[in-house]
């Protein structure tokens, strides 16, 4: 069974312990209508164990999560890219929120994938209480589930990324 492709969408939209934004991040400013060259190719995936699982394959205006066509993402308005001080904001209209992912590009080529730290209700609850003391953290029930959505300016969004509240996946070129 083929299920990691399916476990990156998962990464890539969300999980039922997720900050999210109330707007594409960073707020302000525009989004991007192709991808850029610099970002396009194909990067292996691997699992928390090291070992490759799957392809990411990014062209012009989406990606591919794996070999299935039915897979693919389009940039569109519910999926917005935009750029600020060297990092890529993936934004995923998750109704009624925004779900965020962030890309750097590594000098090599390779690609940092960065998503606010969820891996279990203990490392996300002391997100929750980290970030409280620097942000307002909006909760809300929505269908039997919570939901936590902050609003940094863009300062703050790069500053989280630099605290290390984002955990750091490496998505390594096929060259």
């Amino acid at each position: 069974m083929r299920t990691y492709p399916l476990l990156l969408i998962s990464l890539l939209i969300g999980a039922c312990n997720e900050i999210s934004f109330r707007e594409p991040q960073p707020k302000g400013k525009e989004s991007l209508t192709k991808i850029p060259i610099e970002l396009q190719g194909s990067y292996l995936m691997k699992d928390d164990d090291g070992k490759t699982r799957d392809t990411l394959i990014i062209s012009p205006l989406g990606y591919i999560a794996g070999h299935n066509p039915d897979e693919k993402m389009l940039l569109s308005d519910s999926l917005v890219l935009r750029t600020y001080k060297g990092y890529y904001f993936i934004n995923l209209n998750s109704r009624p929120e925004w779900v965020l992912r962030v890309l750097q590009r590594q000098k090599n080529g390779d690609l940092l994938f960065l998503a606010l730290d969820r891996d279990n209700k203990t490392t996300f609850n002391q997100l929750l209480k980290k970030l409280s003391t620097e942000i307002e953290i909006d909760s809300s029930s929505v269908n039997e589930s919570m939901i936590y959505q902050i609003d940094p300016t863009p300062k703050q969004l790069v500053s989280f990324i630099k605290k290390g509240y984002f955990k750091k996946s490496l998505f390594t070129k096929i060259k």
